[in-house]
């Protein structure tokens, strides 16, 4: 488990330049297949800071590809619907959990 939440660490400072508190792993989804059963971890951490100069990949090197600016979104049903979020069992889970996490 610790390995996974390492990786996410690394993913977070990569994508948005953001370190995070510990992480809690809060939905897991399995998808049966024939040849290959797909396994997707869902996990939840508080953003402690976010610095976009430490952002890197080719969608921050090359601006032709489309704007992917980090934006901030409120913790509640009605914004997380509005988002289409995918899959749909996270867009669920997440609607359904929000006002627990003291959103």
């Amino acid at each position: 488990m610790k390995v996974r939440h390492n990786v996410r660490a690394v993913l977070l400072e990569e994508e948005i330049g953001a370190t995070i508190g510990p992480a809690t792993e809060f939905l897991t989804l399995t998808e049966p297949g024939e040849k290959v059963t797909v396994v997707q971890h869902f996990f939840r951490a508080d953003v402690l800071d976010m610095d976009q100069s430490r952002r890197s990949g080719p969608e921050v090197d090359d601006p032709s590809i489309g704007d992917f600016s980090s934006v901030r979104v409120e913790l509640n049903a009605s914004t997380l619907t509005a988002l289409e979020l995918q899959p749909p069992e996270l867009a669920s889970y997440l609607r359904e959990h929000a006002k627990k996490w003291g959103a």
